[in-house]
């Protein structure tokens, strides 16, 4: 199973790091499709008039180089995540040509499973009553410091 992780882990952030160079590169890997080819084209170009375009995309170059160096890749994940259902909703239910339908599962099941595969990281979150934890508590500044996250060690 770590191989598997590993490879997910891999593929994902390869297939992230290339979606967010490629929008900002003069000659970018992958042919970009032209926004009316898509009913979610609109969408697309909207977010791109206000500039949150450029800042998903820069959240992708980001997340992909976290995966690909396995660093910080719990936070990489739900950093990720708003981003995976976006692309699974449009890629699934509005544009639902063949190969957005391949994609757009294919963006949910690798974050989901590498969410699940890195859970011991987030179980500290799933506290039903818990108090606070301030920064500004020594031992709280020593864990993060140490890396407090050491203690769930998954298998990457």
């Amino acid at each position: 199973m770590r191989y598997v992780v590993l490879w997910v882990r891999v593929a994902f952030g390869v297939h992230s790091l290339v979606s967010g160079l490629n929008h900002f590169l003069e000659f970018p890997f992958l042919p970009l499709p032209p926004l009316d080819a898509s009913p979610a084209g609109v969408f697309i170009a909207e977010l791109a008039r206000i500039g949150l375009y450029d800042v998903i995309k820069a959240v992708e170059v980001a997340v992909g180089l976290c995966l690909v160096s396995n660093r910080f890749v719990p936070l990489a994940l739900v950093m990720e995540f708003p981003i995976t259902l976006s692309i699974f909703w449009l890629n699934t239910f509005v544009d639902a040509a063949p190969r957005q339908l391949f994609t757009g599962p294919r963006e949910l099941f690798y974050n989901v499973f590498l969410l699940a595969a890195y859970a011991g990281y987030y179980a500290p979150m799933l506290g039903f009553r818990v108090g606070s934890s301030p920064i500004w508590r020594p031992s709280v500044a020593a864990d993060i410091a140490g890396g407090v996250a050491g203690k769930a060690r998954g298998p990457s």
